[in-house]
């Protein structure tokens, strides 16, 4: 199927940046640039982070920031961390949504998680103060997963984009 492109409605999900032409994958949804992606993980804190933990795909929920053209989080030793010693790969996605009007959009990261041991990138993490929820137990090891490719795509009704004619 050809790629087609269309305006960009005027009731886009929060979040959204200003873009003036899509393109439509095959399946009817509007894929996002990377800058678009981008800018999307900077807006957001709470993402999920998906991994292989001894054969079986664990998705968790992180706060995390995005620091230098990398998703950057804090955890305690354990599953989350397992990958990162290994430089296994990890994903990592975000997303937001309106259910009244059926919108919203998907960021997905797909790349090598690494534990951040290098003090300047320890330092400029901490800068963009990530806190996570769950505290009860210290979470002074930071992760990087560092993209490989980093696609999104936009889902919206059109018959709730068009004006209402009757």
């Amino acid at each position: 199927m050809a790629e087609e492109s269309v305006s960009a409605p005027s009731n886009k999900p929060s979040g959204w940046g200003s873009v003036p032409l899509l393109t439509t994958d095959q399946q009817g949804l509007d894929v996002l640039t990377v800058e678009e992606c981008e800018e999307l993980l900077g807006q957001r804190e709470i993402g999920r982070i998906g991994f292989d933990d001894n054969g079986i795909v664990v998705i968790l929920p992180v706060n995390y920031a995005y620091v230098a053209g990398a998703v950057v989080f804090r955890t305690a030793p354990g599953s989350k961390l397992t990958p990162a010693a290994t430089g296994g790969r990890a994903s990592f996605q975000v997303d937001d949504w309106d259910t009244e009007i059926r919108s919203g959009w998907s960021v997905l990261v797909k790349g090598r998680a690494v534990e951040m041991t290098d003090e300047w990138m320890v330092t400029l993490a901490e800068y963009f103060d990530v806190e996570p929820w769950a505290d009860k137990v210290p979470r002074d090891h930071w992760v990087r997963i560092q993209p490989d490719e980093i696609t999104g795509r936009w889902i919206h009704r059109l018959d709730r984009d068009e004006p209402d004619r009757s």
